[in-house]
């Protein structure tokens, strides 16, 4: 029973974090990407729009006016 729990808890921090990246890929892409277009990505899609994101916020913060 103590595993079961164990897992269950575990599920729902992962369910945490999944909507927590799905929020703010939606907010920083500026609803380019739907929040319920986000939630339906492979974990790998999300991570390589995650990495697409900061690479354009990064280079957006260099700029003489950035707009973010």
């Amino acid at each position: 029973m103590e595993k079961v729990q164990s897992f269950i808890t575990q599920l729902g921090k992962e369910i945490k974090i999944i909507i927590r990246n799905a929020l703010e890929l939606s907010y920083f892409s500026r609803g380019a990407w739907q929040y319920e277009a986000v939630l339906n990505m492979t974990a790998g899609e999300r991570e390589i729009a995650s990495e697409f994101l900061n690479k354009r916020l990064e280079i957006a913060a260099k700029m003489p006016h950035p707009v973010f």
